[in-house]
């Protein structure tokens, strides 16, 4: 197992056990008593952030903040990231006892991975950055350039509000509800008194669809 993942990303680990803990559901780590991957997820989410939009600088500098800021938002979900992961074939590594590897546990497994090598390589996030653009780097310079860009509703209303208003829409999480493997993100997305709810297999996913729900409803009264 964790010879072909090395293979596959061109890292090898100093300690194996970070990298299984990248790979570790909540779940299975309640059944064994190893260590689960969603703090290295909290790091690695923060970490490709910085990495994807460091890319689109550097590829594209002369695209306004604002297309930046939507395909940083596409490149980054967890859609994207699960299609990356699954080029890697990483989806069968996840160590699970309950519910399906959906799309949110892979994109989380995906971030949490690379939170790993930066982590084992001591912290250097020049070593994460060059891995991580040997492997995706032209995927994702493609994706931009052929605009096989998704619609990232809360950039889009966000667009509409600064217009009107000049004020960004805020985001708060109403509930979360399931087991572990199976949650669901209830958010409420509102700005100028006006409101509207989403749900998602994760927080982001509720998120778009509370954006695009209160976008329609602008839209409509506009």
């Amino acid at each position: 197992m964790f010879e072909e993942i090395e293979e596959r990303i061109g890292y090898t680990f100093k300690n194996k056990e970070l990298l299984q803990q990248a790979f570790t559901h909540v779940s299975y780590a309640r059944d064994t008593g190893l260590p689960h991957y969603e703090t290295l997820e909290f790091l690695g989410d923060a970490l490709l952030n910085f990495i994807v939009v460091d890319m689109l600088v550097r590829e594209f500098p002369r695209k306004r903040e604002g297309t930046l800021a939507s395909l940083k938002a596409y490149l980054i979900s967890e859609e994207f990231f699960n299609e990356l992961a699954n080029e890697l074939e990483l989806p069968k590594y996840i160590l699970i006892s309950r519910g399906k590897k959906n799309v949110s546990i892979v994109g989380d497994v995906f971030e949490a991975l690379w939170a790993a090598v930066y982590v084992d390589s001591g912290r250097d996030c020049g070593l994460v950055k060059e891995l991580f653009n040997r492997l995706f780097r032209d995927r994702i310079v493609e994706t931009v350039k052929r605009q096989k860009i998704k619609k990232d509703y809360k950039t889009m209303l966000q667009e509409i509000t600064q217009k009107m208003w000049r004020e960004r829409p805020t985001y708060r999480v109403v509930s979360v509800e399931g087991p572990e493997h199976a949650k669901t993100f209830t958010v409420e997305s509102s700005i100028k008194g006006l409101s509207a709810i989403g749900h998602g297999k994760s927080k982001k996913e509720a998120e778009q669809e509370a954006a695009k729900k209160l976008m329609e409803k602008l839209q409509n009264e506009g």
